[in-house]
């Protein structure tokens, strides 16, 4: 009897087993990989969103800027009823002269909005 040299079909078998797994696994994370680059691409307009409208704030005389009820938007931040996204403006007053302006943007598959905030200075109306 002589003696052959090569692979078993149980050793060939478990080798397939594990390229499967392996496979699967990279598969896996290419999934999660393409759910994540969709998010940050989402949360990305949003901000994008939130920058274009605190500088339109921004740009308008301290007195007229008001808090704005939640709208919704496009990604190029178009009042839009279909819209994907959802900005609220919300003005505190800290004293006579300064306000706090927030802008928040909700987005799809949000946990938190994106929110941004800033200060004007209000000019005392000379007596």
């Amino acid at each position: 009897m002589r003696r052959e040299s090569g692979f078993t079909l149980i050793s060939v078998l478990i080798a397939m087993v594990l390229l499967s797994v392996g496979i699967m696994a990279l598969a896996r994370a290419g999934g999660e990989v393409i759910a994540a680059r969709s998010t940050a691409s989402i949360k990305v307009n949003a901000l994008a969103i939130a920058r274009a409208h605190i500088e339109r704030i921004r740009a308008q005389p301290p007195q007229d800027v008001k808090a704005e009820a939640p709208v919704q938007v496009d990604e190029s931040g178009l009042m839009n009823s279909g819209g994907a996204y959802t900005r609220t403006v919300i003005v505190d007053a800290l004293d006579p002269t300064l306000i706090r302006v927030k802008v928040q943007v909700d987005y799809p598959r949000a946990t938190l909005p994106v929110e941004l905030v800033t200060l004007i200075y209000i000019p005392p109306v000379p007596t």
